[in-house]
């Protein structure tokens, strides 16, 4: 997926694990909504032990036949493979004992059978129709890639790759996936990252504008948006940085805001140079070595924090529709802290 306001990149997303302070948390998660009444019909199917289960090339072409689209697009090497190209890579893979023997085991001893992760998306989905009545649940599905490609995200269904998210000490790693990157991929950040994706079709936004402000303040109705979803999990979960990262930006916002200012941040539209305070990047190396990277994403929400903060009137679907950029940072009063 693109680095812009159009879509988010699936490999967004998301170690450890903490929020700005567990105080400002629990306090938080307390003054979530009721929402227990909010029935929540989301199906779920288990392919894992299906594909686990193919042993000669008449299981895996069934298994092709019967699941077009997810073979297509968690083994198929692109819109080109055929059908008996994408069986031979089930029959491959999935016979093959070190994956059958480790992968597969790791996978049923992380997951334990998904209920846990079934429940957290069903918790999730009572947030967001409380919200918004009219979503209606995906279905969910659990598969393994062979550890080729992570997630497939609509609204009307949401499919995991599980041996894609075993994170950093898993026996086998995805291939390419830096360092940074690769620690998100643990199971606890698979609902914020899923919410994040599902979430952003209510987001309005003036593509005519084209500052790094607008884009800032974009992603952070984003992130503002799914973490009402998920009142009760750590932020740094939604944003993907280590409990370090979070602790130093909160004792640091004043100086991070003040290099935005400083350097006439807000008003730039080089996509080059807006790319290095939103794009994927280890660090934000222009402000610090130990500044993360995409940090104009979390001061774009902390600004609409502040906004709702200051704007109580102001409803989470009025948020949604705003597009006056200008409007909502001069009334959010954003002020770091420090």
């Amino acid at each position: 997926m693109q680095r812009n306001r159009n879509s988010f990149v699936i490999h967004f997303i998301l170690l450890s694990i903490l929020f700005l302070s567990c105080s400002k948390e629990t306090e938080f998660c307390s003054n979530a909504p009721e929402v227990t009444e909010i029935m929540v019909d989301m199906s779920f199917t288990d392919f894992t032990d299906d594909l686990i289960s193919i042993s000669g090339n008449n299981d895996a072409q069934q298994f092709v036949n019967q699941h077009p689209f997810l073979s297509s697009y968690f083994l198929g090497e692109n819109t080109n493979t055929t059908d008996s190209a994408i069986a031979e890579r089930l029959l491959n893979i999935f016979t093959n004992s070190a994956y059958k023997d480790t992968v597969y085991s790791e996978v049923k001893e992380e997951f334990k059978g998904f209920e846990n992760l079934q429940n957290d998306f069903e918790r999730a989905f009572q947030y967001y129709k409380y919200y918004y009545p009219e979503v209606e649940a995906p279905h969910l599905q659990m598969v393994l890639s062979g550890l080729q490609k992570d997630l497939y995200v609509s609204d009307s269904l949401v499919a995991i790759a599980a041996d894609y998210f075993l994170g950093p000490k898993a026996s086998y790693l995805p291939a390419g996936v830096p360092d940074y990157i690769l620690r998100r991929y643990q199971k606890e950040y698979i609902v914020p990252m899923t919410m994040l994706l599902l979430t952003q079709k209510h987001n309005k936004t003036d593509y005519s504008d084209k500052t790094l402000l607008a884009d800032m303040i974009f992603y952070g109705k984003s992130y503002y948006l799914a973490k009402q979803t998920i009142p009760c999990t750590p932020d740094s979960l939604l944003i993907g940085y280590t409990s370090t990262e979070m602790e130093d930006i909160a004792k640091n916002e004043h100086i991070i805001w003040a290099n935005f200012l400083e350097n006439d941040l807000l008003y730039e539209t080089s996509h080059f140079l807006k790319d290095k305070f939103i794009g994927e990047r280890p660090k934000t190396f222009e402000i610090s070595n130990n500044c993360p990277g995409r940090i104009g994403i979390w001061v774009g929400w902390q600004i609409i924090n502040s906004y709702m903060r200051n704007n109580p009137n102001v409803t989470l679907q009025e948020l949604m529709q705003k597009t006056n950029v200008q409007e909502i940072f001069a009334k959010s009063q954003y002020k770091p802290r420090g």
